[in-house]
Parts: structure tokens; sequence; C-alpha cells
């Protein structure tokens, strides 16, 4: 096992007093949005409640027609009008972040209160980017059920496979800025607008090339599911019709072909079996609907 990885396995829950001695920097916390409004009052009402003051909200929205932008500014978000796909989104996030440090979270998730003030403390010891755990808030139906047994199937175990970008299980959300703008610099600047699907893998690719300090935080992000297949599917054949950008001249083709597979965490005990078989139920649902966008957008073509 790695030095890294070791750490990364043993890193306590950090303590937010440690924060306090040094003057605290910066968090922006970069969210992309597009017809968000169902959600994302929830994600900004989490960032208003953090134990940890020194945040920047940011909200990189995509030609959003509901009430998004109003709730963002609602809360004092920035918004920035950002109308490519949700990699360009990520990109303009990091540009207009002033933080030291840049939290890349979604629309649709919960942080718990002290989750920034323990993530700051965790990389003041010299992590470059941080794995969140992440979790489903109570289900309240069965397809949430699923996303909940596989969240945790996910997240059960950490070793040096489920940190890698290809065939991992887990992916940093908190990371050091200037890491961020490196990593980007590395990115085709034609794929920006064109990336939806595997975004966030194609970041976190290249900052494990340029960087291992991968830190975990416990308990810090839960999830508001789809309320219903009919959202679950719009979603995911949206993905799926944006898989088309990965053609054999993309250089993120492999990435994208690997992370497509059924990513198993390596050990499974017999209590696991219950969350596997819900698992891949879900990931059968979530591919079907990625394959049928695939196909429609092939067939524009």
């Amino acid at each position: 096992m790695s030095t890294i990885v070791g750490q990364l396995l043993t890193s306590p829950a950090a303590s937010p007093s440690s924060v306090q001695e040094r003057a605290a920097p910066v968090v922006s916390v970069a969210i992309p949005t597009r017809n968000s409004g169902r959600v994302i009052g929830r994600c900004l009402e989490s960032l208003r409640r953090q134990t940890y003051p020194h945040l920047e909200v940011l909200v990189v929205d995509g030609s959003s027609r509901d009430g998004t932008c109003r709730v963002a500014a609602a809360y004092g978000a920035t918004v920035v009008p950002c109308p490519g796909g949700l990699l360009a989104a990520r990109y303009q996030g990091v540009l207009r972040a002033r933080g030291q440090y840049v939290l890349m979270l979604d629309s649709d998730q919960v942080l718990e209160p002290t989750a920034v003030e323990r993530a700051v403390a965790l990389m003041e010891e010299g992590h470059d980017m941080l794995v969140l755990e992440e979790r489903s808030l109570p289900p309240r139906n069965w397809l949430q059920r699923l996303f909940a047994a596989h969240r945790r199937l996910v997240h059960r175990y950490l070793d040096e496979r489920a940190l890698d970008p290809f065939r991992g299980t887990v992916l940093p959300r908190f990371f050091r800025r200037d890491l961020l703008l490196r990593a980007f610099e590395r990115v085709p600047p034609d794929l920006l607008p064109r990336v939806v699907h595997h975004d966030h893998a194609i970041i976190y690719l290249e900052c494990w090339r340029l960087s291992r300090r991968v830190g975990y935080l416990p308990r810090a992000v839960y999830h508001q599911e789809p309320a219903s297949l009919r959202e679950a599917w719009q979603r995911n054949f949206r993905y799926g019709r944006s898989l088309a950008v990965f053609a054999a001249d993309n250089p993120y083709a492999g990435l994208a072909r690997r992370r497509d597979g059924y990513i198993w965490p390596r050990r499974l005990s017999r209590e696991d079996i219950a969350l596997a078989l819900q698992s891949a139920l879900l990931l059968t649902l979530l591919k079907a609907a990625q394959g049928a966008g695939l196909l429609w957008e092939r067939a524009r073509r």
C-alpha cells in the first residue's frame, strides 16, 4: 500500500480547531446547474449552515429555464452563465474562484454542517485533494433505495484500486485551486464545451497525473436522489447523448470506456451481497438510459 493511500485510510475526522490557529483560507464552492430548481435550495441552505464562515459560492448555470438562478441569487451566490457542457462549467467555476481551495459540489448535494471546516483542516495537513464520503438522504421510494445502497457500497472500502482514475469507485471533490488550474491546462480546449458525462473523471485524471496526495473526509455529502425514474432516465439519457464526443481520437476515450463498465469494490463481504444486487440493478437502469441517449445522438448524425 502506498504512503498516500495509507494516510487516506488512517486520516482522522480532522479537528476544526486546528484551522482556527492560522489565518483561515477562503473556500470557493463551485456548483454547476441546469434547471436545478427542485434541489438547489437545499444545497445552498447546507452551505449557509456551514460552521466554516470563509466561503465563496459560485453557481455556474447552463441556461436554466426554471427558478434556479433566482434561488441562487436569493442565497447570495454569484451566478456565472455558462452555456457549455459540465466540463466547461467546472472550468468556469475554477477560473472565477478566489479561494485557495475549491469544492466541486453538485446542485443535488447537501453538505454536513462541519464538512468544509473539517476539509480545510485536512488540507492544511498537506493533502492536495480530498474524497468526501457520499451517502443518500433517507430514501422515499424504491429508486432512491437503490441509490442509497449503491453509495453505501461504493464508499465501504477504500484502497489504491478505489482511487484509480480509470477503474476506481470514488472521485475527489475538494481541491487546491492551483492544482485544478494546472490540471485544466492539460485538457484540450475544444473538449471543454462538449463534455457532459465523465467531466469529473477527466478532472481527477489530470490532477492524479500531477499529484497523488489524496485524503478522505468521512460523513461529508448527502445526495438528494432523483424523485422518479423519469427524472433519472432523462438525466442519464442526456449523459448518454454526450458520450458521442468520446470517439477514438479523443484523448479520454479510454477513460470513458473503462468507467462505463461496472465498477465494483475489490472485496465483497456476505452482508454486502444485498447492496451489490441493488447497485447492479441501479447501474443497469442508468446504463440503459445512457445507451439509449448515445444511440439517439448517433442516429441524428
